[in-house]
């Protein structure tokens, strides 16, 4: 059985709200990021972070690091 890593799990998931948010993706990414930390879920600031981070990337014409050493 397949179980992703965080790093897959973040991928996937930034392309999911990317799709469902468009050009807001980023920054509501970002908002909820600063949402979760002002309450003092850090962990959960984190993965938001690297969501918003992926979802740039994406829309930027990044691919997936595993993919681009194939």
């Amino acid at each position: 059985m397949w179980i992703p890593t965080r790093t897959e799990a973040v991928e996937m998931f930034a392309r999911h709200f990317d799709a469902r948010h468009r050009g807001g993706a980023a920054q509501t990414a970002r908002d909820t990021a600063r949402d979760l930390r002002d309450h003092g879920d850090i962990a959960g600031y984190e993965v938001w972070c690297e969501v918003a981070v992926t979802i740039e990337r994406l829309q930027n014409g990044g691919s997936r690091k595993s993919r681009d050493l194939h």
